[in-house]
């Protein structure tokens, strides 16, 4: 069963007051209140919604736009619901989805599976931890500046104590690009487990079914896709002046082969001619 881990987003306020936003985000923690922190991340003010000791929620405001609210672990479905009920438009920054197993062997096997399928798909593959001795282990699929990001490591190395060893986490970790924040606000957990090439992974372990879901994507062009820019550029209205003398861009690309093979044809006669000069002297 997956469910939220991380939850991040900023809502389209000027500051917590706003038609009652503080309020509201408080109210949905039972014996919470609303202490002062410092901004962060180019915010210049920040407020945490804490109970006791611990911080169940961070706000931050002034410097960016809009309000950036911020909770993790068990906290963050909290979050995730008291946005729904709050009235303003927000798009996630960040969300976290995650599954758990206590299984001997878990982490081998899954994590097995899915570094094959990064190897056959070029994906980014970061291995943290004592993988010798088989502890305390985190494997990261794909690049740390992707808008996906899988996390497997092995929980209970984490938390130490007397949490079982044989506890295995998978993390889904999204950071939607432009519109897609908005759409990913009304994602489920399960929604984000099917982000992009995730699905296919998955599919991998046996977890058949998932919807793909787009969330955008940080664009890298290939050095054929620089090159054409490049000729587009410098060479566009040449083309363009083509085109209308041969009756249109359809027609375009005959002529452009024509000239091709005819210059190919020529180059080849060059070559034959210099060789010959070659022989006779």
């Amino acid at each position: 069963m997956t469910r939220f881990d991380w939850y991040q987003a900023t809502i389209w306020a000027a500051d917590p007051s706003y038609r009652g936003l503080g309020q509201h985000l408080l109210n949905a923690w039972e014996l919470a209140d609303l202490a002062p922190d410092r901004g962060m991340h180019g915010y210049t003010q920040g407020a945490k919604i804490i109970r006791g000791d611990k911080t169940l929620c961070r706000l931050w405001w002034g410097g960016n736009p809009g309000v950036n609210v911020t909770s993790s672990g068990e906290e963050a479905p909290v979050l995730a619901e008291a946005l729904k009920g709050l009235g303003l438009a927000y798009g996630i920054t960040r969300v976290d989805s995650c599954a758990d197993w206590i299984e001997e062997g878990c982490f081998d096997s899954l994590s097995s599976h899915l570094m094959r399928f990064a190897k056959d798909n070029g994906i980014t593959i970061n291995q943290q931890g004592d993988w010798v001795r088989g502890q305390a282990r985190t494997l990261y699929l794909g690049s740390p500046q992707s808008p996906i990001r899988i996390c497997l490591y092995e929980k209970g190395y984490q938390l130490g104590g007397d949490a079982p060893r044989d506890w295995t986490r998978l993390e889904v970790r999204v950071k939607p690009k432009g519109d897609h924040r908005t759409a990913v606000a009304a994602w489920s957990p399960s929604d984000v487990f099917a982000a992009g090439w995730v699905s296919d992974a998955l599919a991998v372990l046996g977890w058949n079914g998932l919807e793909k879901r787009a969330v955008g994507t940080v664009w890298k062009p290939s050095d054929d896709e620089r090159s054409r820019s490049v000729l587009c550029r410098q060479y566009g209205a040449v083309m363009e002046r083509w085109a209308s003398e041969v009756g249109g861009w359809d027609a375009l690309g005959a002529s452009f082969k024509s000239l091709m093979d005819e210059l190919r044809r020529r180059d080849q006669s060059s070559k034959k001619a210099v060789t010959a000069s070659h022989r006779i002297d």
